[in-house]
């Protein structure tokens, strides 16, 4: 990118009316800090009053702000964060566009000096919305700033969009496996990687994939697109272990195009051979219902006596929402008569089609669950023609999935978010994820080192999805 010299300037926060409110709390987790501060009440759930500036002084070298009491960012954080604003143009005015390092604060004078350039170029201007964004939440760092897993490992791989389901130690192996799809392609099949440290990977299986179209050719719930022309795998989104065998929980689409969850196990290691379940495990509800087009991205947990499985269920107007469903055995799934558990889209999760679980959490009885969300554009013709500004009054991840944290203390009938969502973004500083982040998330924790393995999207070299790792020591 672009380097400018770091230069110093001169602006007051101001602030736009606040539209609603849900339920919030703070809780505990290893997730806990905001990445987002873009409001006057530093509140992403609802829009509240963005912080924009009134006042630039560049000759002066000086940056005045207006700040709301308790203001998160001080003396001790702000090295972790950047400053965002967008570029006054149509589909590009988030905040994350352009970006400069925060080099001092001072909150007694009220003096904030920017630093060299990040992403973008040149300083925000008189009236312009700013954004803060963190780049390393609750103090993960990206020490690598590649991608961990290059698909060209796989000679069959096709494209470089990758996605990963999960990763789990494997006894039998004495090895660390991830299992990974392809994306975006019409050609789907599902890969092995393997570590033994989980910082260097390489190919599994031989390079060769675990499971191609061709074994679900036959599968009832799975095995072909969505307009039904192409073979092609579901994709796995968890994996678990139970009774001294592999369970990998999947989604993929039936001849009508419904999308299902199903299941395909291995008595051995997680490289397979693998049975898949003939029938799905978890279908589309009933025309009308709250998911009657969609039930994909299975998160499972051991919970109880038994265990529970949080999934995006999407009807056919496109509105995703969170289900929960029960078992004992992996096998037979109840849906709670609760469902949808999660039907919030508001503030930074206004999207009506962003909602994928990512990750669950167990504290005793509580349930802490991180799902994805994305701002909606104002869109429609009497919008743009009104206003004359196509999708440029809202800031902050618009379009661009980010992940927070909900809680339920009732086994998973209501949940409560945390009010410092979202609770994990991309570092949109880092070429390699300076877009959104993607499906999937896994936290080990070592007796040493806590690892956070994500997807994030990159507009480097070609827009793709890459695998990254984020590191923070005990």
């Amino acid at each position: 990118m672009k380097k400018i010299q770091a230069l110093s300037i001169c602006f007051i926060l101001i602030l736009s009316a606040c539209v609603e409110k849900i339920e919030r709390k703070e809780f505990s987790g290893t997730l806990t800090n905001p990445c987002m501060i873009l409001n006057f009440e530093q509140d992403n759930t609802i829009e509240g009053k963005y912080l924009t500036i009134e006042e630039i002084n560049i000759h002066d070298s000086i940056v005045k702000i207006k700040l709301p009491e308790n203001f998160y960012i001080n003396n001790s954080n702000f090295k972790n964060w950047i400053i965002g604003w967008g570029s006054k143009k149509s589909l590009y005015d988030a905040g994350c566009e352009n970006l400069r390092t925060i080099q001092k604060i001072n909150l007694a004078k009220k003096i904030l000096t920017l630093g060299n350039i990040v992403r973008g170029e040149g300083f925000p201007k008189k009236g312009q919305r700013i954004v803060f964004w963190n780049k390393n939440p609750s103090g993960f760092v990206n020490k690598i700033k590649r991608p961990i897993i290059d698909p060209d490992i796989w000679t069959d791989f096709a494209g470089k969009n990758i996605s990963f389901s999960s990763i789990e130690y494997d006894e039998q192996l004495n090895k660390w496996i991830m299992i990974v799809n392809e994306c975006d392609t019409s050609k789907i099949q599902i890969y092995a990687a393997m570590s033994n440290d989980l910082i260097n990977w390489g190919a599994a299986n031989n390079g060769k994939p675990i499971l191609t179209a061709l074994d679900f050719k036959f599968c009832k719930w799975a095995g072909r697109d969505k307009t039904n022309t192409a073979y092609q795998t579901p994709f796995v989104s968890d994996i678990v272990r139970f009774k001294n065998k592999w369970y990998l929980f999947l989604d993929g689409y039936s001849v009508d195009g419904k999308r299902h969850i199903g299941l395909t196990t291995s008595e051995e290691s997680l490289l397979g051979p693998y049975k898949i379940l003939e029938n799905p495990i978890l279908s589309p509800g009933k025309e009308g219902s709250w998911n009657d087009e969609a039930c994909f991205y299975a998160k499972v947990k051991k919970y109880n006596n038994g265990f529970i499985m949080f999934y995006d269920g999407r009807n056919k107007n496109g509105l995703e929402r969170i289900g929960l469903a029960k078992s004992d055995d992996l096998i037979s799934w109840n849906n709670s008569i609760n469902n949808p558990v999660i039907d919030q889209h508001s503030g930074w999760r206004s999207s009506p089609g962003t909602t994928e679980p990512n990750y669950i959490e167990i504290k005793q009885d509580t349930i802490l669950l991180m799902i994805s969300g994305a701002k909606k554009f104002k869109m429609g013709p009497w919008h743009h023609y009104i206003t004359k500004r196509m999708y440029l009054d809202k800031s902050g991840n618009v379009d661009d999935a980010q992940l927070g944290i909900y809680m339920s203390t009732d086994g998973g009938k209501t949940f409560i978010a945390h009010k410092n969502n979202p609770i994990f973004t991309n570092d949109y500083s880092n070429a390699y994820e300076n877009e959104h982040m993607g499906g999937n998330f896994r936290l080990i924790k070592t007796n040493s080192c806590e690892y956070i393995f994500y997807q994030a999207k990159s507009s480097f070299k070609g827009m793709k999805y890459n695998i990254m790792l984020r590191q923070r020591k005990k």
